[in-house]
């Protein structure tokens, strides 16, 4: 996950969310592809895909409470996901099928 924090006084693309979400995004796909052999010796198997939002908020103790939850936030997942992880390559969780009823 990566936040983006533009200031107030930004007048990037007319503050137009919608051109300023796409192009974003589009840029960090690009240089996370034209990037990934720098990073990893693995070719990529699956073509990547990222979403993107904007976030309008009031005040800077407002910005800094939501990046103190999200930083919380992915802390979390990280933990979760490292634990499930690793179950799951040991062989102690198994992913099951569903059952139709």
């Amino acid at each position: 996950e990566y936040s983006f924090i533009f200031k107030r006084s930004s007048t990037l693309y007319g503050r137009r969310s919608c051109k300023i979400i796409s192009t974003v995004c589009s840029m960090f796909t690009s240089h996370y592809l034209f990037n990934w052999n720098k990073h990893f010796k693995d070719p990529l198997i699956y073509p990547p895909s990222f979403d993107a939002r904007v976030v309008l908020y009031p005040t800077v103790r407002d910005v800094r409470n939501y990046f103190n939850w999200r930083q919380a936030d992915c802390h979390i997942n990280n933990l979760y996901n490292t634990c499930f992880g690793n179950l799951f390559r040991k062989g102690t969780c198994q992913i099951q099928k569903p059952r139709s009823v």
